[in-house]
């Protein structure tokens, strides 16, 4: 399977692993982004989307136990 072009520019992408931030406090240590070889712009497929949603809304359906409202005020971010 080829990599997709850049949406902004339609330059080659290649895949990666990197850590990344989503909604400002959780950290995924293990998301596979498209970058653009040109411009730089991130893309995530369907499939790495579906997966990282599922952790964040994993941890965020126990936001009610208050051991873990203690963990997240103490921390800037959350690596999941």
């Amino acid at each position: 399977m080829s990599t997709p072009k850049c949406i902004k520019c339609k330059s080659p992408t290649k895949k990666i692993t990197i850590n990344k931030i989503f909604m400002d406090k959780y950290v995924i240590s293990d998301a596979t982004v498209y970058v653009c070889e040109n411009c730089g712009e991130e893309y995530l497929d369907d499939k790495e989307y579906s997966r990282i949603s599922a952790k964040v809304r994993e941890v965020e359906s126990k936001l009610r136990v208050p051991e873990l409202q203690e963990v997240l005020a103490k921390v800037r971010f959350l690596v999941l």
